[in-house]
């Protein structure tokens, strides 16, 4: 049954954000098993076995651009990714429901699981490759979705958005958002923020917020519209938090710190690909 029959059919059983609650049911228990399946690759897979799984960057090994992204170096490791996995893919899963785009979802949903994994890991590879050609690491772990599930969030915020605001607006909260997790990076990499380079970020955080406001002007609307507004701003709100700590998280001011590598270029090139890779199937298999 299609995203609309389901929506649309009077003898559908109870509703979840307007879906059958056995389809959003079975959604999030997709989900979940994603989790408990690395939970079972890092319980019971013996440690050599896993370490044939991590992508040598000194062995070019094909299947491991693939199978890397489901072994951890330790629990630690895997407790942290699962963290953030849970609570990025459950939040674009709802952002989804609420866009009326469950299907988008569930076709992007593999797309991270096979196709992602293989291009965040060739991304890193090229980017380490050209900027520390004497390093071999090893690279492991499922951060590098975990980061692409907040591209996709990101894109699925606009898409939501633009339901009921137009274009220019829905431009000027990704310039927004972007700019502020770009003044993030900067916070936590430079050494000092020089003034221009605040300036830079302040000024462009408030042309986005004078873009937003500059929509309004010469209308009249209703209270209806201004309680849709503050919602719509609480709930930008809580989802750039959540962007905020996921970029706090996967990208640490030394990322060589306790003898441990962690590759901020593959986190990096799994947000942008994770949203790149989200956007085209949306308009792949647009209805």
């Amino acid at each position: 049954m299609s995203d609309a029959t389901a929506r649309l059919d009077p003898s559908a059983e109870a509703e979840a954000f307007g879906y059958p609650r056995s389809a959003v049911a079975a959604d999030l228990a997709t989900i979940a098993a994603v989790g408990v399946a690395l939970v079972g690759v890092q319980v019971l897979l013996p440690a050599a076995v896993r370490d044939g799984l991590a992508f040598d960057h000194a062995a070019f090994d094909l299947h491991t651009l693939l199978t890397a992204a489901y072994v951890h170096a330790d629990a630690g490791h895997l407790l942290s990714n699962l963290g953030g996995y849970v609570s990025l893919s459950v939040v674009t899963y709802l952002v989804c429901l609420h866009a009326d785009r469950r299907a988008w979802f569930r076709r992007t949903f593999p797309a991270f699981l096979v196709v992602l994994p293989v291009a965040v890991n060739l991304t890193s590879y090229v980017l380490l490759e050209a900027r520390f050609p004497a390093t071999a690491p090893v690279s492991r772990g499922f951060s590098g979705v975990v980061a692409g599930f907040g591209g996709f969030l990101l894109v699925a915020v606009a898409v939501h958005l633009r339901r009921t605001y137009s274009r220019e607006t829905v431009f000027f909260v990704g310039q927004f958002a972007v700019l502020l997790l770009f003044g993030e990076l900067l916070w936590i990499y430079a050494a000092r923020v020089t003034v221009l380079e605040g300036a830079a970020v302040t000024g462009g955080l408030a042309l986005a917020v004078s873009g937003i406001v500059s929509r309004t002007r010469g209308r009249t609307y209703g209270d209806a519209h201004f309680r849709q507004v503050g919602l719509d701003l609480l709930y930008v709100g809580l989802v750039l938090a959540l962007l905020v700590w996921l970029v706090y998280g996967l990208f640490p001011a030394d990322p060589v710190a306790h003898g441990t590598f962690t590759n901020v270029f593959a986190h990096g090139a799994g947000f942008v690909e994770g949203g790149v890779l989200a956007a085209l199937t949306l308009v792949a298999f647009r209805p």
